[in-house]
């Protein structure tokens, strides 16, 4: 009986990837912008609200991801990580923004609503990496239920807005599937994202970092296909595919219980969300002036969102993949580095107000 159940549930879940993928393919030959992604992610979120809540484990995310860095590494070239040190400056000076900005929203959150307690309300306004903050808040004593919704409309909500921005300013030519000159998917290519996913999945669970499985994943194709395999251009439709598999596992996590858990919250969720948005737009003029890259590369280089999900915009919008990921994971362990002592300073401070 229990694996009857089982089976049923594997269906189901590859079903709805199978349809994911589908309408993903049908956002991008619409020649929506980031179709395959938002698609997909729009398909997620329906099926997660409407249709059926499935679960997918932190593994299967993991796989999707280490897919999709296999593709930026394709992309990697050296001329762009040499010029990356450039901008270490003005990155730290929007990570200082954007955690100064996240702890006043914390605060905001907190003397918002009696729902919430202090310790919650941080994890749920520190924009690091949402698999991580989510992890370790019930370390902290935080609930992880309402942290994790917090960080699920945050990252859906940037995931769907960004490359609709992006690509509506900065349209990419497009090409029709059936007149896409690199159809043809070899042995040699199976062989090359094979192994990376292998390696990345040992190292992640050898070295387990924040951002590990994206960075592990781009270097380990780097190095593969600079020395040991001879890589031909790959299909526009795998990086595709890569990217609806993020769409659709990012997508279901918003069903029916995070919305009902942000219904219980109040119109202060819209607040918090509607803040992030402005201190985007601000930040991401900070760093367009202190470096001179074009709009699009630091909007998707500085927005607090996933570091997988921009990466994959960046992917899908043709938009320097290298530097996106690079700036992203920086981000991420610098907050995640820097939260204990931010977490102390919040309470020193909720103390001395109470």
């Amino acid at each position: 009986m229990k694996s009857s159940v089982n089976n049923v549930l594997i269906l189901q879940r590859i079903s709805y990837i199978l349809v994911a993928i589908i309408v993903g393919f049908i956002f991008h030959i619409c020649n929506i912008p980031a179709g395959w992604l938002i698609g997909s992610l729009v398909t997620g979120v329906c099926c997660g609200i409407f249709i059926k809540q499935l679960q997918f484990n932190h593994f299967s995310f993991k796989i999707a991801l280490a897919f999709v860095g296999a593709n930026i590494s394709l992309l990697l070239n050296l001329s762009t990580l040499k010029v990356v040190h450039w901008l270490f400056i003005p990155l730290f000076i929007t990570i200082f923004i954007t955690i100064t900005a996240g702890y006043v929203f914390s605060i905001v959150l907190y003397k918002s609503t009696n729902y919430i307690d202090k310790i919650t309300a941080f994890f749920c306004c520190i924009p690091g990496g949402a698999s991580e903050i989510i992890g370790i808040s019930g370390q902290y004593g935080a609930d992880e239920r309402l942290v994790a919704a917090f960080h699920t409309v945050r990252i859906t909500f940037f995931t769907i807005s960004i490359p609709l921005i992006i690509g509506y300013l900065n349209p990419v030519p497009h090409v029709p599937p059936l007149k896409d000159p690199t159809m043809s998917f070899n042995e040699s290519q199976v062989i090359f994202f094979a192994v990376v996913i292998l390696m990345t999945i040992l190292l992640d669970k050898t070295f387990n970092i924040p951002g590990g499985t994206l960075i592990f994943s781009i270097f380990t194709g780097f190095l593969l296909r600079e020395f040991i395999i001879d890589i031909e251009h790959v299909p526009r439709f795998v990086a595709g595919i890569g990217q609806a598999l993020i769409g659709a596992l990012v997508g279901i996590r918003f069903d029916r219980i995070i919305l009902n858990r942000l219904w219980r919250v109040g119109p202060i969720t819209l607040l918090i969300i509607s803040m992030f948005f402005g201190l985007t737009l601000l930040i991401t003029f900070i760093f367009k002036f202190m470096t001179g890259l074009p709009y699009a590369t630091s909007l998707i280089s500085t927005v607090p969102a996933g570091a997988a999900e921009m990466s994959v915009t960046a992917v899908a919008l043709e938009v320097n993949p290298t530097i996106v990921a690079t700036l992203h994971i920086i981000r991420v362990i610098s907050i995640f580095l820097l939260l204990p002592f931010l977490l102390k300073v919040f309470n020193h401070f909720n103390k001395t107000n109470v």
